[in-house]
């Protein structure tokens, strides 16, 4: 920095806006001083009319002299031009603009009446030293009123008082006499120290004014600051709410995976011994129906855990490009049929819609469940409408979604809908408003964990007696779109020679139905339940063909024992079986086939003879 210069102790923005608000304030300031001055015109105006006409009929009477009737004319005169004035202040309306016009009119009002009564008084100023006193004592109270109505604006009380008292003052200074000279002087006086009161009367209330100003521009900013944290606050019990329901959502999402993980390794050993039973009982239609009944309940269990595992955000996605309006077509008559005929089925499409990246089963199940929950809230029957459209989320906050392009499939009915208690739980796991035997609660939370584990949302609107509006926000697929459907299946395995296979499962209902399952298929089979009982197995009986392994395992997991096997026998052929979804998520291991529980006999089948082959 040079010599000499001096870095300003307040940055230039702030001095604009000190400055820019210091206007603000004398603005409103002036703007009040010209409105009371106004609204004292009309006793200022009835003032002197009366007094003019006081001392006109007085003097007139008392010494004959007629042309202080003329006085009297020009004051009443100048009284209805100001009462005009007054009259057009009032019923205009006012802003800071015109405020220095109508200033500039008062004052210039207020000199002409101080200079009618000045020089009038002057050029009409009797010898008779009563008629002197009397008019200088009318004059007196005049000036003294005039502090009273004027002193709002200083240049108005000045611009009268000076042409009022100065005329007479000089008249008797001029006389000569020690007495006149003596009035003239306390009448000079009189005026200097009328107006140094009227200077501090208008200075006070200047202050007065400024200190009400400051005082509602401090109450404003004060409101806008109260305003602004009150939304800061609703913004942040917002971001609480949304933070404790995630974390409540990810606590019941792992207690839930692990439910899982359990529930699946019972439905392998429920299902595949109902299957292994089944077979053995094929000449018993009753037996086989019993058995068929206990299948049915198994999957549908199966079933549950999926719908578990998809509301906690864990499922297996195999996400895609996908036509979402062909997804909806594709299934518009399984729709059809799940709603009813007294439901009457709209869908409608945005055409050139852009892909969607998702997994198109589970969407096909999304809105399976949106549909069904629809048809629910229409006992009546009633309008069911389905639409897909481009739409833009500009991630400002007020949402949970990312910035960009998302196709949004809106599923509507015009049923009897939500209130808004209901609607604030409607995602809660297992909450439902429906008759025991009729919903499970995991509806929309299914819904919702497949729409937020795709990358996109879930919003619900809904009223009471006015319908809902679920609308699921999909990620766009940047690449070209590819068919919605499966595809289609590899031609099936050759049957394999048979092998010795080690299976390993800390699971023993598991790895009792492994076990009988491929001994029925020819092969040699040795079950271990744990890792190091499978390494042992291993070490002593040489060679094994397959390595059937679970992942999760208390002693080392199903990677660590796959790897430690290799090194036993290095050709070994292995083959992952797993209901962790995070192992499924990933792929495993490259080069290992995954088994994902629960598991079929066929499935099982399938995928040891690809493994073996």
């Amino acid at each position: 920095m040079r010599a000499g210069k001096q870095a300003p102790l307040v940055p230039a923005f702030l001095v604009q806006r000190m400055t820019v608000k210091r206007g603000e304030i004398d603005g409103e300031i002036f703007d009040a001083r010209i409105r009371l001055l106004y609204a004292q015109i009309p006793i200022v105006l009835t003032t002197s009319v009366v007094n003019a006409g006081l001392v006109a009929l007085v003097l007139a009477a008392y010494i004959g002299e007629t042309r202080w009737w003329l006085f009297f004319g020009l004051i009443g005169a100048l009284t209805a031009a100001r009462a005009i004035l007054w009259r057009q202040h009032r019923a205009r309306p006012r802003h800071a603009a015109s405020a220095r016009t109508w200033a500039m009119l008062a004052t210039a009002g207020s000199a002409l009446s101080g200079l009618i009564w000045g020089v009038g008084i002057a050029l009409l100023l009797p010898d008779n030293m009563v008629e002197q006193t009397f008019l200088a004592f009318v004059l007196g109270g005049m000036c003294a009123g005039a502090l009273i109505a004027l002193s709002y604006h200083l240049p108005a009380f000045v611009a009268y008082i000076l042409p009022a008292t100065l005329p007479m003052a000089g008249q008797f200074l001029l006389h000569g006499g020690a007495i006149y000279v003596a009035m003239g002087t306390m009448i000079v006086l009189f005026a200097v120290a009328l107006t140094a009161a009227a200077y501090n009367f208008s200075r006070y209330f200047a202050k007065s004014v400024r200190l009400q100003v400051e005082l509602r521009q401090r109450s404003d900013e004060l409101f806008a600051a109260n305003e602004r944290l009150r939304s800061e606050m609703a913004e942040r019990r917002t971001t609480e709410d949304r933070l404790h329901q995630a974390q409540k959502m990810e606590a019941v999402g792992q207690l839930t995976a692990g439910m899982a993980h359990d529930f699946n390794n019972l439905l392998t050993a429920v299902t595949g011994h109902l299957e292994l039973a089944q077979r053995r009982v094929a000449g018993d239609a009753r037996a086989a129906a019993l058995l068929r009944s206990a299948q049915m309940a198994a999957e549908r269990g199966a079933i549950l855990t999926q719908r578990l595992l998809a509301f906690s955000r864990r499922q297996r996605l195999v996400p895609k490009p996908v036509d979402v309006p062909a997804v909806v077509n594709g299934v518009e008559n399984l729709l059809q049929q799940t709603v009813g005929a007294a439901i009457r089925l709209v869908i409608e499409a945005e055409p050139t819609l852009w892909p969607a990246r998702i997994d198109p089963h589970q969407l096909e199940l999304a809105i399976l469940n949106l549909a069904l929950n629809a048809r629910d809230a229409m006992p009546a029957g009633g309008t069911l409408r389905i639409s897909s459209e481009g739409r833009h989320a500009a991630g400002d906050g007020s949402s949970a979604l990312a910035p960009g392009d998302y196709v949004v499939v809106s599923v509507s009915d015009d049923g009897i809908g939500m209130d808004e208690q209901t609607l604030a739980r409607a995602f809660e796991p297992f909450f439902t408003t429906k008759e025991v035997g009729r919903g499970s609660g995991l509806g929309l939370p299914t819904v919702q964990g497949f729409a937020v584990q795709s990358g996109g949302g879930v919003h619900v609107e809904s009223a009471r007696g006015r319908g809902t509006t679920a609308e699921l926000w999909l990620p766009r697929a940047a690449a070209p779109s590819a068919a919605g459907t499966p595809a289609e299946p590899a031609a099936a395995a050759t049957r394999p020679a048979p092998a010795r296979i080690l299976v390993c499962d800390d699971d023993m209902g598991v790895r009792e139905f492994v076990g009988a399952v491929l001994r029925e298929s020819g092969h040699t089979v040795w079950e271990a339940d744990g890792p190091t009982a499978a390494l042992r197995i291993l070490e002593r009986e040489r060679p094994i063909d397959l390595l059937l392994v679970d992942y999760a395992m208390p002693e080392m997991n199903g990677i660590a024992v796959m790897e430690q096997a290799r090194g036993c026998q290095p050709g070994l052929k292995l083959l992952l079986m797993t209901a962790d979804v995070e192992v499924l998520h990933s792929g495993g291991v490259a080069g290992v086939p995954l088994l994902s529980k629960p598991f079929k006999i066929a499935q099982l089948n399938e995928r040891v003879a690809a493994s073996l082959q």
